[in-house]
């Protein structure tokens, strides 16, 4: 809060008069005037720490630089944060940082490949079945995927790092990206990107070619129109007219040429720029030109009588066979092809496939130099072709009638590398020979053929367009802009001949340009990125891999056998199933850091132009640790701000992380050289929440990526504190969980329920179609027909036969809709909740006037009685031991636990048996000794004297024997302490004390005048989302709405007149936990709840369902309750849906639909259908249910009664654990069996 503007500092902020607040830092008054200044090591949550010096500022009259995050202003301070000093000092801290940052912030892939297409995002996604997203990941880059997944070159699987394993193969890049393009092909959601508004600008793109495609459908994204201008009569250029069939078909190529017209882009055939296409024409209807023209002419041997018959380039070869639609005939000939690239592979492999009996590729280096890909010299040598190394063509020899006879060749030697790096080849004096051939090929070089060079110039306003000395376009290398401001090239026709996927990324950087130069904007090359590497450190071998990773072979491609490619069918038959895409997904090392996109370290290099190598010199490799099953830690990264130290102490209280060493050698880790395991260690997260590097992150199920995610906000679903998170997901796979600022956890503090519980959301065992069971197997049915069925069956019994019963996990909507389906619908008040059945009555009220969670702040000591809340209600624990460890609170323990994962926590613990007699004994010696706060009790509560008397009429000595404190003298102490203390808040927890132990605190709270009052009283802690909320919406029989007793006729005349009906259902005696005793219920409808699965007395339970005639359940799975139903209906998530909890301090928390969700009908529409079986039900929203609440929630009584009342004895009766709830219960046992098998 602001204070006022005469207590306020006049400081000068970069050159601006503005006021700041007493006692902030100057960080905290830079961010609240929207400066950002970089940190590493602060976090507002802890304490200033000042670690990194990224922080740092100048403050005029202060000697050197002064660390921003722990300075607080003072009157007159003039600050500047941004100034060249500053700029410089901040650099030299991150260089320092990073001089010592072992580690890769992309993979090698990633770094490898020329359009930088993100390889480990990709596969992230296919493991997770998301086809079309993970080609969404790879078209940002490359718009050609399934061709490229065909026919590139693959340098990403040269780079890869599981080439070190010795397992013979890299990770098959490749084989993954095309089999994730086929699915997009086929999808019927496939990949569209979005298209921008159109801009009014128009692009002509010379060339039809993979440069000319790509640069089209990047630029029509943008909103630009663009046309392309193709030579032959069909796209794909050096696609179509130069790599075979049986390696790239022509239906694939015309399906990704299509995903690029679709977004709006024409192309017109048979135009060729300086034959009928001028440029003139083109400079007066287009705003800019791109050149993708290619290198496509061919060369010839370069020897005497390579002008022979029968001698072609062997890219004439290619491009005939394409434009004509024919096939030489080479049948009973024998064939030889000049040159080592992929284009003599496709050559030879054609000749093979065109009859040739003899097929022979000469190469003047050895096998090792060849650049084909490896895996087109072992296809072809599959095929029969055979290899002539070290061999070089020095004559063609012609017969009589000028054709090709033969070809002299002689061998050679290698000698010194030439500037290729490769060793050069020199020939053997006196070792040549001769072959006898009936066809030669020459696929030693292409050309680039800019024959409109004469054209573009003479017509040119605005430059002249230059070529290089080897005939190239020439063009700016950064932003492929030419001599023409307008005019800008890609491809093979600036580089010389190239790979597809390097004319992709040329097409990339000219879109880039020509979109720059349309808008006006400087045309300027993409932003240095910093990326940190290890081969900054050293390169890596062999050793560094050995015994890290479990060996895993490589599953290959499956191909035609080599008897049947005597055609051109396709040979790679792509992975037959999902299966073994999955099994090649599994070994990606993961070499990336999965905090690419959130990683602060590299956030603030990339801004300050750092040189990892500035200060080059000594540095750590660390190993991984992966030995808590959801924390791993990674010391290669760690900068030592010590941040996750620090919150594990201040916030979590859980000290399980310490600096570890001195100096130069210092690391974070577990004291002791502990696992993480063996510590307090909580599993909170906070550790992850606060690393600003990645050093700590989570220890994931799956490949995390790194992936851009979407964020969605939401209310957490697990405990009753009601913390707001966020979950980051793709396409509706959820990524992780972060916590979100919110009305509860104000700091974005969350526990490890949301944090590490999100994976049921992915489960794919989800129910997803309403299941009958038919001869005791269930069978999927309509909506409609499911409906019909709860409707026939409801009317088919005894309306009091019939009970309903909706789980704790609901929304307030889902529960004030089932309760009207059975007073309405079905006519009965049998309507409860597993969750608190048979518990008595007195947590309904326990919440009324509790202490707001923030004011646990200034409280003068807290008190934990019956709460282990660092476990169940972390979030909780967090604000406690935060006042504890900043304002030095004590905090006292009241347990009846051998050993509570409280104790190292607190400050005193007192161990007793029995909450129960403890607290009513405390009561009694209050009330004994006349401590009680009488003149509160006069003006506030009622009850008192009738009380008085109940409790003074137990027998002290029997209630103290029996509560197990070790002596009577202990609990007097604690009793007048308690009452004794000015700001007492005492915490309880329904999972752990009785609801008359919650009534006898509720009880002692008025005795001691604490309830209510500021910094004083209860915070009762209820067990899941929306405890409160069954008691709020009615979920009793004996209780309507706002918990209204039945009895009360006024209200009930209130209800029957907001829901139109004439006669309301009678009220019963009997409770429903002995209606279940007794089998008086034959129908049960069980909504959100679990009670065989989360029963702690199994066959008890199953007593309850033995004669029933039928069950209905509502559950995202099939359940240990659902698998006994007849009837089951899918249940939506919260984030599929809209509704409202109410948190356990009667606070209601709204939360919209986020994810559509697979399920058709969300939970209260399911709920809405069936109550149209027996009235018309105008709930079409969530919006007219919560009408219809909020209406009948005025009429309630919700003033607070502070009335003492007596209970007899302990009435502990937990009949379920997990809040009789499956996501609990399966992200508890997840949670342990995690830990059993780390």
């Amino acid at each position: 809060m602001e204070k006022k503007m005469s207590d306020q500092l006049n400081i000068i902020l970069n050159g601006k008069n503005i006021k700041g607040n007493p006692g902030e830092t100057i960080l905290q008054l830079a961010k609240r005037n929207g400066i950002e200044i970089p940190t590493l090591c602060n976090d507002p949550r802890l304490k200033p720490f000042s670690s990194c010096f990224v922080c740092v500022v100048e403050v005029a009259g202060m000697r050197g630089m002064q660390p921003s995050c722990s300075t607080k202003i003072q009157e007159g301070m003039k600050i500047e944060t941004e100034n060249e000093k500053v700029k410089k000092a901040r650099k030299t801290a991150l260089d320092l940082l990073l001089s010592n940052h072992y580690a890769d912030c992309v993979a090698p892939c990633k770094q490898t490949c020329p359009a930088g297409v993100d390889v480990q995002g990709y596969i992230s996604l296919i493991e997770k079945g998301l086809y079309s997203e993970a080609i969404g990941l790879i078209k940002e880059v490359n718009p050609l995927p399934a061709i490229c997944g065909r026919v590139c070159v693959r340098p990403c699987e040269v780079a890869c790092r599981r080439n070190h394993l010795n397992e013979g193969a890299a990770v098959g890049i490749d084989y993954l990206k095309r089999f994730a393009a086929d699915k997009d092909l086929i999808s019927e959601h496939r990949f569209i990107p979005k298209v921008e508004k159109p801009t009014g600008k128009k692009i002509a793109i010379i060339g039809a070619g993979p440069g000319g495609l790509s640069s089209a459908y990047f630029l029509q994204q943008k909103g630009h129109q663009c046309d392309i201008y193709e030579a032959n009569s069909h796209p794909g250029g050096w696609l179509r007219y130069g790599i075979p069939e049986y390696r790239l078909p022509n239906d694939i190529l015309d399906q990704e040429v299509e995903a690029v017209t679709e977004l709006g882009a024409n192309i017109f055939y048979n135009k060729k720029l300086g034959d009928n296409l001028s440029y003139k024409e083109l400079q007066k209807n287009y705003d800019s030109v791109i050149l993708t023209i290619g290198s496509q002419r061919g060369t010839l041997i370069g020897c005497e009588g390579d002008d022979a018959e029968n001698v072609f380039s062997g890219i004439d070869f290619l491009r005939n066979m394409e434009v004509t639609g024919q096939r030489y005939d080479f049948s009973g000939k024998t064939v030889a092809v000049v040159g080592g690239g992929n284009t003599a592979m496709d050559c030879c492999r054609t000749s093979v496939r065109c009859g040739a009996e003899k097929v022979y590729v000469i190469y003047r280096r050895t096998e090792k130099e060849m650049p084909a890909n490896p895996i087109e010299i072992h296809e072809s040598k599959i095929e029969g072709v055979e290899y002539l190394f070290l061999t070089n063509p020095t004559k063609i020899n012609k017969d009589k009638d000028g054709k090709l006879h033969s070809m002299t060749c002689i061998k050679m030697e290698l000698g010194e590398p030439d500037a290729s790096g490769r060793r050069r080849p020199v020939p053997i004096e006196g070792s040549e020979f001769e072959i006898e051939l009936d066809y030669a090929l020459a696929a030693i070089g292409q050309k680039t053929d800019v024959n409109f060079l004469d054209d573009i110039n003479k017509n040119s306003k605005d430059g002249q367009l230059a070529v290089t000395r080897w005939g190239d376009i020439e063009a700016d290398k950064k932003t492929l802009q030419t001599g023409i401001k307008s005019v800008f090239a890609a491809g093979d026709g600036v580089t010389g001949p190239a790979t597809i996927i390097e004319a992709i990324a040329q097409a990339k950087i000219a879109s880039r340009s020509c979109h720059q130069f349309l808008m006006g904007l400087p045309i300027e090359a993409e932003p240095k990125e910093f990326i940190s590497k290890k081969d900054n450190f050293k390169e890596l071998s062999n050793n560094d891999f050995a015994g890290r990773y479990q060996k895993q072979m490589r599953e290959e491609m499956p191909v035609l056998k080599a008897e049947d490619r005597v055609n051109f069918k396709e040979v790679e038959l792509g992975y037959a199933n999902e299966k073994i895409a999955l099994n090649e997904t599994a070994r990606c090392l993961e070499c990336g850091c999965n905090e690419y996109y959130t990683c602060d370290l590299k956030k603030y290099a990339t801004q300050y132009d750092a040189d990892q190598k500035h200060f080059e010199g000594d540095f750590h490799s660390h190993e991984l640790d992966f030995s808590h099953p959801f924390i791993e830690i990674d010391n290669n990264k760690c900068i030592l701000c010590a941040r996750c130290v620090r919150i594990c102490k201040e916030v979590a209280g859980a000290n399980a992380l310490g600096l570890v060493n001195r100096g130069f050698d210092t690391i974070v880790a577990p004291s002791m050289g502990k696992s993480l395991t063996e510590t307090d260690c909580e599993s909170c997260g906070l550790c992850i929440s606060t690393c600003p590097t990645g050093a700590i992150t989570e220890n994931f199920k799956f490949k995390p990526g790194p992936v851009k995610l979407d964020t969605i906000n939401t209310i957490c679903h697990y405990c009753s504190v009601g913390c707001e998170v966020e979950y980051h997901h793709k396409s509706e796979f959820i990524w992780k969980t972060t916590g979100k600022e919110g009305l509860v956890n104000k700091d974005g503090n969350i526990c490890r329920y949301p944090k590490f519980g999100y994976g049921i959301m992915n489960d794919t065992k989800r129910l997803k179609q309403p299941l009958l069971k038919v001869d005791g197997v269930f069978e999927e049915i309509s909506w409609q027909k499911a409906f019909e069925i709860i409707g026939d069956e409801i009317k088919g019994a005894d309306p009091d036969e019939n009970a309903f019963f909706a789980g704790a996990r609901l929304s307030n909507e889902e529960m004030y809709l089932i309760q009207k389906l059975a007073r309405v619908g079905t006519k009965t008040n049998n309507i409860t909740s597993f969750h608190y059945i048979g518990q008595g009555r007195w947590y309904s009220n326990n919440s009324l006037l509790n202490t707001p969670f923030e004011q646990i702040k200034d409280a003068s000591k807290i008190y934990l009685l019956g709460s282990e809340v660092n476990m169940d209600n972390a979030v909780v624990s967090f604000m406690i031991n935060n006042t504890r460890e900043i304002n030095k609170t004590p905090v006292e323990l009241i347990t009846n636990k051998k050993l509570s994962a409280l104790e190292h926590k607190v400050d005193k613990t007192i161990k007793i048996k029995s909450y129960y007699h403890f607290v009513k004994a405390v009561n009694f010696y209050l009330l004994k000794k006349g401590l009680h706060n009488a003149l509160y009790i006069k003006d506030h509560c009622s009850g008192f004297d009738e009380y008085k008397e109940q409790i003074l009429a137990e027998d002290y000595l029997e209630l103290i024997k029996e509560s197990g404190i070790c002596c009577q003298e202990h609990l007097e102490e604690f009793a007048v302490n308690y009452n004794n203390e000015i700001n007492a808040i005492l915490v309880f927890s329904e999972k752990e004390v009785s609801s008359n132990v919650s009534r006898e605190i509720y009880n002692l709270a008025l005795i001691t005048g604490k309830l209510g009052k500021t910094a004083n009283g209860l915070i009762p802690l209820k067990e899941k989302n929306n405890s409160q909320g069954l008691f709020d919406m009615g979920i009793s029989s004996k209780n309507g709405i706002g918990n209204t007793d039945l009895t009360d006729q006024k209200f009930v005349k209130k209800l029957m007149k907001k829901w139109k009906i004439d006669e309301f259902p009678q009220l019963d005696e009997k409770c429903m936990n002995d209606k279940l005793k007794e089998g008086l219920l034959k129908k049960f409808y069980i909504f959100g709840e679990d009670p065989m699965g989360c029963a702690t007395d199994k066959p008890k339970i199953q007593k309850w369902f033995a004669d029933a005639e039928f069950i209905m359940v509502q559950d995202y799975f099939m359940t240990e309750t659902a698998k006994m139903a007849n009837l089951i209906l899918p249940a939506v998530f919260p984030i599929e849906t809209s509704g409202s909890f109410t948190n356990t301090q009667k606070n209601i928390q709204v939360f919209e639909k986020q994810l559509q969700g697979k399920v058709e009908f969300e939970n209260y529409k399911q709920i809405a259908e069936i109550i149209k079986q027996f009235t018309n039900c105008k709930m079409e929203s969530v919006d007219d249910i919560r009408k219809e609440i909020f209406e009948l929630l005025a009429e309630a009584d919700s003033s607070p009664k502070r009335k003492f009342e007596f209970t007899s004895k302990d009435n502990r009766n937990r009949l379920f654990n997990h809040g009789c709830d499956y996501v609990v219960k399966y992200y508890d046992e997840y949670f342990k069996k995690s830990f059993d098998d780390n």
